[in-house]
């Protein structure tokens, strides 16, 4: 879009029309669930392949905002390298140090070996399921990866929910 040009009408117009999401009662009752163990960190991970846990983890930084007041960072480690890993635990660590509340979002282990070891590294873990393409044993196997008692629950996704982009290998 060039300098000159007026911003689309669309998009402003399906702002203004969009209800108030902070007081959508599906949003209040999956922070109480997320409130029900105490963290400072928190890991949402992908159960299966191809499950975006990104706008989930913004999602979750917002709500952490929104109903706590707390400071919330969301750490994206969806293409997290294996050399990187202690780095990233320590970034980690220092930012919880900090005050805030970590959300990080991480592909499954499927897709990416270093989700597991850095979801073991938060507080817990909310697993991400593609409702018709998750399966059953790839969820089991993602809560052994991670241990059973980190997880905190699970969220599940419409079918329709965006697609992750492929790995990358940049970090």
């Amino acid at each position: 879009m060039k300098g000159d040009e007026a911003p689309s009408t669309a998009l402003a117009l399906r702002r203004l029309d969009a209800p108030n999401v902070w007081d959508d009662i599906r949003l209040q009752k999956l922070w109480l669930a997320a409130e029900r163990s105490p963290w400072r960190s928190l890991a949402v991970l992908g159960a299966g392949p191809s499950v975006d846990t990104f706008p989930v983890a913004e999602l979750l930084a917002q709500l952490a905002w929104r109903y706590r007041g707390q400071p919330s960072n969301v750490l994206d480690l969806r293409d997290l390298s294996m050399r990187l890993i202690e780095y990233e635990v320590q970034e980690m660590r220092a930012q919880v140090a900090s005050g805030a509340r970590l959300v990080v979002a991480l592909r499954s282990i499927f897709e990416n070996p270093t989700a597991a070891p850095i979801a073991q590294q938060a507080d817990v873990v909310i697993l991400c399921i593609k409702l018709g393409q998750t399966t059953l044993k790839s969820a089991r196997e993602s809560v052994a990866a991670v241990g059973r008692n980190r997880v905190l629950g699970s969220i599940v996704l419409g079918p329709g929910a965006r697609k992750s982009a492929p790995p990358s290998n940049e970090r």
